[in-house]
């Protein structure tokens, strides 16, 4: 998944995006307005180096899925290049395309929703065969489809010849899943959860059969999951990826053991650990993840994150900073006005819409003594760190959203509340082992190559 090495890649995707719901419906159309498609993937680039296993990992709705089904050719991207084998796909031959078919293959997510329920597991597994007009006759194809069963485990093959899905485990479910892909001999599979929906206690002999069979028939592998343990056991290099952004790339074990972009660090942070117990802290993040359809600017995640950059003249700490900008982004939401405060403090409405504004919603173990006291509605503004030019902008910010004015409360923060993550998206950087994409190694970082998942490694 990077260039450090002489192989030829044999995946290479090149600044996709994929956009949904581009047309204008009503709503937009009602109202005057551009419409506002859901930018799945925005901006990918990475390689795949023959026989390697790459993991791609993220929150669900982060474009996980959506970028495997476009290298399959499920999913034509919006914008961007993607190449296999040196060829791009996007403007095929028919034969070129039945040779990609066969080539490219995609284990889905759910065995018992991906396999025909009315076909017998032959009928399944020969399917390809004959639409890649692969056998010249049944019973080769035939003598095709019991080997390919024997290999992943499900033998003797002629007992599961004739059954249906109905009839089998979610574990034999999945093995005829893997047949499926399996029975064209492709060099590339794309394995998009492919062992969430089984029991624990088989998960472990999938991933061991998926392991051998790489050996066995020569693959390549890209492994989309939730799962940090799956993608740690099976992924040489891995991917995180966030809003449509492939935010760290680089070394498995690197990016788990000592992750780079802040929203690395909390998406580990948020993985159950029994040994921690109570010591254990959850992650630093604000808030839910926003909408694709409106994904914020600059960095996609400087509105959650823990460590977004105070401007070159800011005199305060970092966390008031982050409470400024938190502010904020209330009032461009619409999220704060005199009617979200309790009106209990009549003698300074004012300061209290500051206090109220200037709250995080994190966990409790990151919040002030006042937000623990307050249940999260207020904070004590003078043991907030701000500068005099910070706090005299919120204050007129308030005074202005108590008069019902939030044009003029955005103008009272603008220039004093600003980040180079909101206002710019960053470049790729390398950062140890990795690439990623955060402006907090914008000074002493170097710029990624474009061409990779990570460049060479370099030291911090």
């Amino acid at each position: 998944m990077d260039g450090t090495d002489d192989r030829e890649p044999l995946v290479e995707v090149e600044n996709v995006r994929k956009l949904f719901d581009l047309s204008q419906g009503i709503v937009d159309t009602v109202l005057g307005r551009e419409p506002q498609p859901v930018r799945a993937v925005d901006g990918v680039s990475f390689e795949i180096q023959r026989g390697d296993t790459i993991g791609i990992a993220g929150e669900s709705g982060c474009g996980k899925t959506t970028l495997g089904k476009l290298l399959v050719k499920l999913y034509e991207p919006t914008e961007g290049t993607i190449r296999f084998d040196g060829r791009e796909i996007t403007d095929l031959t028919n034969e070129e395309e039945r040779e990609f078919r066969q080539r490219v293959q995609m284990i889905f997510q759910d065995p018992f929703e991906s396999l025909n329920p009315r076909m017998t597991v032959f009928n399944t597994v020969e399917e390809p065969l004959k639409i890649n007009d692969m056998a010249d006759s049944y019973d080769e194809r035939r003598r095709r489809v019991k080997e390919v069963l024997e290999d992943v485990g499900l033998g003797p093959a002629d007992v599961y010849l004739d059954a249906f899905p109905d009839e089998l485990s979610g574990g034999e479910r999945q093995r005829v899943a893997i047949a499926r892909a399996l029975v064209v001999d492709p060099d590339f599979v794309v394995c998009d959860e492919p062992v969430s929906m089984l029991d624990v206690s088989i998960r472990a002999g999938v991933l061991n059969l998926m392991k051998r069979l790489q050996d066995e028939y020569g693959l390549t592998y890209l492994f989309i999951s939730h799962d940090l343990s799956l993608i740690r056991y099976m992924c040489g290099r891995a991917g995180i990826m966030y809003l449509g952004n492939m935010i760290e790339k680089g070394p498995t074990d690197d990016i788990i053991t000592d992750p780079k972009h802040p929203y690395s660090e909390a998406l580990f942070d948020a993985v159950p650990d029994v040994a921690l117990g109570d010591e254990r802290r959850r992650a630093n993040a604000t808030g839910e993840v926003p909408s694709p359809r409106n994904p914020p600017s600059g960095c996609r995640y400087h509105p959650r994150c823990a460590h977004v950059i105070p401007p070159d003249d800011w005199t305060g700490s970092q966390d008031a900073f982050r409470r400024a900008l938190q502010f904020k982004l209330k009032v461009e939401r619409s999220d704060i006005g005199p009617e979200t405060v309790d009106g209990s403090d009549t003698s300074d409405p004012t300061r209290e819409l500051v206090e109220h504004g200037l709250t995080l919603d994190v966990p409790e173990e990151y919040r002030s003594e006042t937000e623990m006291e307050t249940g999260g509605s207020r904070v004590d503004l003078t043991a907030v760190d701000l500068p005099s030019d910070a706090r005299e902008a919120l204050f007129d910010a308030a005074e202005a959203l108590n008069g019902g004015d939030r044009d003029a409360a955005l103008g009272a923060l603008d220039g004093v509340v600003t980040t180079v993550c909101e206002r710019e998206y960053p470049e790729p950087r390398t950062a140890g082992s990795r690439s990623v994409e955060c402006h907090l190694y914008g000074d002493d970082a170097t710029s990624a190559t474009d061409s990779g998942v990570a460049a060479a490694p370099t030291e911090d």
